[in-house]
């Protein structure tokens, strides 16, 4: 199978001459497999700031096959207006447990603030989104894949990380159902070990967690990349410390994060792991 992946960041939090950044994430994917292209949009951060970067970059957002909402947060979520103005017909992807309900207390609150998608906006755009299970793998293109969290008790790490839904019972932890990988197969390595890119654009179950259902869903495969926010922003240097430790546990060739990753956590993992930690910023392309 000859496979190969191109990827370029639309936008994210790093500050780049002559291009809109912000907090969030936007990645454009182009994948070729087998003498067809297929044009993916992962995310669509949290304004236009996405859009007016593809027009700077030549990015043709009318051109994108399908978009996926990685999970149910505004800085990932609240471009989909603009989308859906460059792009009339392409299917937007998302958990079924997204929903307008994701609160957190971190970021200096101890009150919960609203960190979900702009209130009505699922629903204003219902008609383009196609709701993926939380319990199995889906397959949206050939060789295009989005692996839910199957991993139990994942309400502990919401709660360690301060974030909670709101429900109709009342607070509860965020147990990350909402939060989905986008894993794409390359072309083998020469010894034949299948080889994956693995996308979490937060990575909030952590990529221990991530790594290890994609291992699951793809049994042999290694993990030629990684690429989204490690979610390190106000993580100890213990902490960090333990995911560059699960990055090489993992066998992880290269990791590509950024967003709520954290300058400080980037320069450590970069650290760590010489030559195999590349920071994300607005314009990047990269190819796998």
């Amino acid at each position: 199978m000859g496979a190969i992946l191109t990827a370029t960041v639309l936008v994210e939090n790093t500050p780049v001459a002559g291009l809109a950044a912000e907090h969030g994430l936007s990645v454009h994917l182009c994948y070729e497999r087998e003498g067809r292209a297929t044009r993916i949009l992962l995310d669509v951060g949290q304004s236009d700031a996405f859009a007016r970067n593809a027009t700077a970059l030549d990015v043709d957002l009318a051109a994108v096959d399908c978009a996926v909402l990685s999970h149910a947060h505004y800085d990932h979520a609240n471009g989909l207006p603009a989308f859906c103005v460059a792009n009339a017909s392409a299917p937007v992807y998302l958990s079924e447990a997204c929903a307008e309900t994701c609160w957190s207390t971190k970021a200096g609150t101890t009150e919960p603030h609203y960190i979900g998608p702009t209130p009505g906006l699922l629903e204003r755009f219902g008609q383009r989104l196609v709701r993926v299970s939380t319990g199995r793998l889906t397959t949206i293109a050939p060789g295009v894949h989005l692996v839910p969290h199957t991993t139990p008790d994942l309400a502990a790490a919401g709660e360690r990380a301060g974030m909670l839904l709101r429900t109709r019972d009342g607070w509860i932890p965020d147990d990350f159902a909402h939060e989905t990988s986008l894993v794409v197969e390359l072309a083998p390595a020469p010894d034949d070990t299948p080889q994956l890119v693995v996308f979490n654009s937060c990575s909030h179950a952590g990529l221990p967690v991530i790594a290890a259902e994609a291992a699951a869903a793809f049994p042999g495969a290694r993990i030629a990349a990684y690429v989204g926010g490690l979610h390190l922003v106000h993580a100890t240097d213990e902490e960090i410390a333990l995911a560059a430790a699960a990055i090489s546990d993992a066998g992880i060739g290269h990791v590509y994060t950024g967003h709520c990753t954290g300058t400080h956590a980037l320069r450590l993992l970069q650290h760590a792991l010489p030559g195999r930690v590349t920071g994300l910023h607005p314009g990047m392309t990269f190819t796998c």
